[in-house]
């Protein structure tokens, strides 16, 4: 044999006897932990272990151990990937031979192989001396954690080597490391879980889920100043959702398991009870000194909350998840566990079609918009597109499409519900009654197992218990030993994580209202509310549906009533949350700000205004002695200015009230209507108080009813009086609809075209003093049946500056008496009196009579003719021809049709008579 060769087995020999000398038989030099650490050069020793590992919570190690290299960086450390083995009994003297002496002469038995072809040698390096001892390996259980370095310290140095100490933790320790500030809308809880896991670079090789639940959908889910790891505490514990730790068989990494139900649970072998005996007990695993203390809790949970889409149902439910356990007592009442619904979490069939928003102006764009209160999710049990079919834990073989699959028929609306937080919060309080405490000397033993315990003294845990917390510690001479703490396994009464409270928001958070378009007017839904983009929130929306819908808190609400100013894209809001809870934002009030400026500023301090975006304007300005309120409407610039009235640059204008339109106006009062120029000072008085116009009024009746007297007294036409009764009857404090205007000093109605009065009765004017009519041009006044004239004093003149006077009775007589001279003169012209048959002057008795017959005098007396001469002459005649009237038309009823009149008009006729067409 080679020479070489022959020092390569003697080296062999003589590893492996130290090895069992040193680590099989004297014990010496056994170390029962290994570390490794992602590229660090060094080797290294490990001194002590200390373990704390805790179900819903990252696990950690606390390593000290030793190394030849007193410099190992702080880069070398921290975040890289490490793991910690636990060696099974006796197992460590493997490394300890190898160490000593085999893994030299293995390297040069290998290099050897490479440059000998020799088939002898061949055969002889294909010995591996370790393969005998594997036997070995069998006495204990071995576990390794795969994990990441969060914790480095130098701890001392030495002459020979340096001791060092690092925490290993699992990888999602470092999710304590990222903070956010972060929305999601319209996942569920396990969706959100899962972004936040893939935004940290898991796969579906780091985590699973073993869910029995589907989880709805939630519209609205904040994540508010918390880690990424206390974020998705909160949520799994909301739901009564665990997570725990299990190591991947065949990619060697910490896998995180998610899971609602006891199926979620580690499977692992019984272990006895029995009390550790130092040496004598052949490493035999067991767990020993178990005590176990139990307390009363409640005995049912009652929940309430508030959803003001469905306002009118209650709410109020209570849950007791064991009616028939008599170590209950009490009730828990929690309001505000934010559900929709007592039985129903709002996704199912009876969903409120009123979140359906109908906005006109958004399009089609927005035509499906509908508010996720109403819309049935998923529950966000995919996992990276399967990814998760790999089998992580031989035990626990269900990847997560088949949990999905499987629990398919327990798919119902009522998760979420109020009844379903009650019974999960009541199965919280039952699985923490009764808590097991033990030590053991199993190093397998973690979190979330479900393990039976043989010859155990406690009674009621012949099904198992559950382990809830693990902390351990061991070092190189002593093994490692662990307390722990557990829950008996109860399928009927299934683990609940505590509730972890949601972190508070005390006051407001700025926002801006969004559309999807940069609407004109208000992006509101048909229950008036509004969407809005958060200050802090950094991912990217499209526009219009970067939150729920939101109500706006007003100052006034009720039933299709209330005060509520629409808010338009871009307005700052502060948003306040409804318990504080980050889920339950509505919008607390709008701001101004640098982009959307005041409008009532130092320059105009003392007006109050309310503007909208139109310029629709109500504005009360109480400087003092120049108060003002305007009320105004860009269109047709329609204003009510009251008070001291000003213009655009503050300057006076008026003083009082105005009412002013470039478009059409009407004032209408169906009760009636007064116009008066009298007040009582400093607004005094009744609204109707209208003695002054009454008094006008009666005034105007006594007046109508005297000269009415002298009038009927006379024989001339007296007035209606009748009806100036009725109005006068009418018009006191507006007994019925009609209009009366009073002004102390006179009213002028003025207009440079036509000013007409009408009325379907009686007109009356009347006056204390004078009445005139004045016309540049003509005056006429028409009746469709007579006139009076009465003047009761002074007589009456009817003077004719140019042109004729006609006085005509076109179809009956003309009557005229004095009781005193009638005097008729032509000043400069002639005077002609005819008539067409007989004209007869009379006096005294005696008479002149002129008609085609003759001249006939007649006297009881003489008859006188005074002249210079007096002559007779032959017969002679003068034919002068009677005026002719013009239209004439006969009269054959006292009535005038109306309509006919109109006809009349049309057709330019002077006058028609009922019948006449």
């Amino acid at each position: 044999m080679d020479k070489g060769l022959t020092n390569l087995v003697n080296q062999l020999g003589n590893g492996l006897s130290r090895g069992l000398k040193n680590g099989l038989v004297n014990g010496v030099g056994h170390n029962r932990y290994t570390l490794n650490i992602d590229g660090l050069p060094a080797e290294v020793s490990v001194l002590q272990v200390e373990g704390n590992e805790q179900l819903n919570q990252p696990w950690h190690y606390t390593i000290t151990f030793t190394s030849s290299d007193k410099q190992l960086s702080v880069e070398s450390f921290l975040n890289q990937n490490a793991h910690l083995s636990f060696n099974p009994a006796n197992s460590s003297s493997l490394s300890d031979f190898t160490a000593e002496g085999l893994n030299e002469p293995l390297k040069q038995l290998d290099k050897l192989k490479q440059s000998n072809p020799l088939d002898s040698l061949n055969s002889l390096t294909q010995f591996n001396p370790l393969n005998p001892l594997n036997s070995l390996l069998s006495q204990g259980s071995s576990r390794t954690l795969y994990g990441v370095i969060t914790q480095f310290s130098q701890l001392s140095v030495s002459n020979d080597e340096a001791r060092y100490q690092v925490v290993l933790s699992s990888q999602l320790a470092k999710l304590a490391l990222s903070h956010n500030c972060a929305i999601f809308q319209n996942q569920s809880v396990i969706s959100v879980v899962e972004e936040v896991l893939r935004g940290h670079g898991y796969t579906g090789i780091d985590y699973r889920l073993a869910l029995k639940e589907q989880y709805p959908e939630r519209e609205f889910i904040t994540q508010w100043q918390e880690s990424d790891l206390e974020f998705i505490q909160r949520l799994l514990a909301d739901v009564g959702v665990y997570f725990r730790f299990e190591t991947h068989g065949e990619h060697n990494c910490d896998v995180l398991v998610i899971s609602d139900y006891e199926q979620g649970y580690q499977q692992v072998a019984d272990i006895v009870y029995k009390q550790p005996s130092g040496t004598l007990d052949n490493s035999v695993e067991s767990v020993w000194d178990m005590t176990l203390h139990s307390q009363m809790v409640e005995s049912s949970v009652q929940v309430q909350d508030y959803n003001y889409r469905d306002a009118q149902t209650n709410l109020l439910g209570e849950v007791n998840s064991q009616l028939k356990d008599n170590t209950t007592y009490g009730t828990d009442y929690r309001y505000d566990e934010h559900y929709k619904g007592l039985n129903s979490n709002g996704n199912g069939s009876n969903t409120n079609n009123n979140d359906i928003n109908n906005h006109n102006s958004n399009n089609d764009e927005n035509s499906s918009d509908i508010d996720t209160d109403g819309s049935q999710g998923s529950n966000g049990n995919s996992n990276d597109n399967d990814n998760n079919s790999v089998n992580t834990n031989s035990s626990n073989s269900n990847n997560n499409s088949s949990d999905i699959d499987r629990n398919q028929a327990n798919t119902s609306n009522g998760v979420e519900s109020g009844e379903w937080y009650a019974r999960i919060r009541h199965e919280h309080a039952i699985s923490r009654q009764i808590v097991i405490r033990g030590k053991s000397n199993q190093a397998t033993l973690a979190p979330g197992q479900h393990i039976r315990i043989k010859g155990s003294t406690i009674a009621g845990i012949d099904e198992g218990v559950m382990i809830l917390t693990v902390q351990g510690q061991g070092n190189r001479s002593e093994a490692y030993e662990l307390i722990f703490t557990a829950i008996p396994y109860q399928p009927l009464k299934p683990y609940r994580p505590e509730p972890i409270p949601f972190p508070t928001i005390d006051g407001t958070l700025p926002a801006r209202v969004t559309s999807p378009n940069n609407d004109t007017y208000g992006y509101i839904d048909t229950q008036g509310r509004y969407r809005v983009k958060f200050n802090f929130d950094l991912k990217e929306w499209r526009n219009g549906e970067e939150s729920l819908w939101l109500r706006l808190a007003k100052p006034y609400a009720g039933s299709t009533y209330g005060f509520h100013f629409p808010l338009i894209d871009g307005t700052e809001v502060a948003v306040a949350f409804t318990n504080g809870n980050p889920d339950r934002p509505y919008i607390a009030h709008a701001m101004h700000d640098s982009g959307h400026p005041d409008h009532v500023t130092t320059i105009n301090k003392h007006r109050n205004v309310i503007r909208t975006p139109a310029n629709n304007k109500l504005r009360m300005d109480d400087k003092r002695g120049q108060e003002h309120i305007k009320l105004a409407t860009e269109y047709g610039k329609t204003q009510l200015n009251i008070g001291h009235l000003v213009d655009q640059n503050k300057e006076q204008r008026g003083e009082g009230f105005e009412l002013r339109t470039d478009e059409w106006g009407a004032i209408a009062a169906n009760k009636g209507l007064y116009l008066t120029s009298q007040t009582e000072p400093k607004a005094q008085g009744k609204q109707l108080d209208m003695q002054g116009a009454i008094t006008q009024l009666e005034n105007a009746l006594s007046i109508a009813k005297a000269l009415q007297n002298a009038a009927t007294a006379s024989e001339a036409h007296g007035a209606d009086t009748d009806s100036q009764e009725q109005l006068k009857a009418t018009l006191t404090q507006l007994a019925q609809s009609g209009i009366i205007a009073y002004a102390q000093e006179g009213i002028a109605l003025t207009s440079p075209e036509n000013i007409q009065l009408s009325t379907s009765n009686s007109v009356s004017v009347t006056s204390e003093n004078q009445t005139d009519i004045n016309a540049l041009k003509n005056i006429t006044v028409s009746s469709g049946e007579s006139i009076g004239l009465f003047a009761h004093k002074s007589g009456m003149k009817v003077f004719a500056n140019q042109g004729d006077v006609n006085v005509q009775a076109q179809n009956a007589n003309l009557n005229m008496a004095a009781k005193q001279d009638i005097k008729i003169d032509s000043v400069d012209g002639k005077l002609t009196i005819t008539a067409s048959k007989e004209l007869t002057l009379m006096c005294g008795g005696s008479y002149i009579k002129i008609s085609s017959a003759g001249i006939e005098l007649g006297t009881a007396d003489n008859v006188y003719i005074k002249s210079n001469a007096l002559q007779k002459m032959g017969p002679k005649t003068i034919n002068i021809s009677s005026p002719i009237l013009a239209n004439a038309i006969s009269v054959t009823t006292n009535r005038i049709c109306l309509s006919c009149l109109i006809k009349a008009a049309e057709n330019g006729e002077m006058l028609v008579i009922s019948g006449e067409r």
